[in-house]
């Protein structure tokens, strides 16, 4: 499973050694450009590798899922010329199964071992904006996205092994930015609130620039009141289930 397609995720699901073909979904969360700008060169990348399926796509109704079902519009049959493979299709295509947004977790899949739902979550003036929770077997995983705390992502983490939520440090950004994006500190009061188990900060903005600026993310986050385990991690780094 991978949430969201922002610029590079190709290349670095290549670098971390995954098949492109058992790729099951991409989920994506909101038509920001850093969140869905490299799904054609995902889909054309698993085409060219082999892939026999099409590119599955959870998005949410609206801009988001338009985007997702228009990305290899702009290329013809032409454009493939040499990459297709023995058994595979023409052209790449993507497979976009648009839901509605719910102030409440709704089931967006569910099939084999994979259980995933879905809650809209405030990142205004972004029009349907979700996070995800994603369980399977035995663990749950809960996504932000970008959004404040808010009820959506409340629910979708509640009692989470992992939250995977944005942080802004209060201190280096303004308050326009907090208006629609969550402050290190409110998301470890929704840790603590949520009973994470483990809470995981990603785009971190103002982006740090040594160590020292990611412990500064872990500090404002331990004033909301959490005390578990707050992690930092970088591209390519792999986090188990305990």
């Amino acid at each position: 499973m991978l949430v969201d397609c922002g610029r590079g995720v190709t290349q670095r699901a290549l670098q971390a050694g995954l098949d492109l073909s058992t790729l099951i979904a991409v989920m994506l969360t909101h038509h920001h450009s850093d969140h869905v700008s490299d799904l054609a060169t995902l889909a054309i990348t698993r085409f060219a590798g082999g892939a026999t399926t099409r590119l599955r796509v959870l998005a949410p109704l609206g801009p988001t899922s338009r985007f997702a079902e228009s990305c290899l519009y702009g290329y013809d049959d032409q454009a493939f010329y040499s990459q297709r493979t023995a058994g595979v299709a023409e052209r790449p295509a993507v497979i976009v199964e648009a839901f509605a947004t719910s102030p409440e977790p709704v089931t967006v899949l569910n099939e084999g071992r994979w259980l995933i739902r879905s809650a809209a979550v405030d990142h205004h003036p972004m029009e349907a904006a979700v996070g995800y929770r994603i369980e399977s077997g035995g663990s749950t995983v809960a996504v932000s996205g970008d959004t404040i705390v808010c009820d959506g992502i409340k629910a979708l983490a509640a009692d989470a092994d992992i939250l995977v939520h944005e942080a802004l440090r209060s201190d280096r950004v303004n308050a326009a930015a907090l208006a629609w994006n969550a402050s290190a500190r409110s998301v470890g009061a929704l840790a603590r609130s949520a009973r994470v188990r483990r809470l995981v900060l990603t785009h971190l903005l103002p982006p740090p620039a040594d160590e020292a600026d990611e412990r500064a993310f872990v500090d404002e986050a331990r004033t909301g009141g959490y005390e578990g385990p707050i992690l930092t991690p970088s591209d390519l780094d792999r986090l188990g289930a305990e």
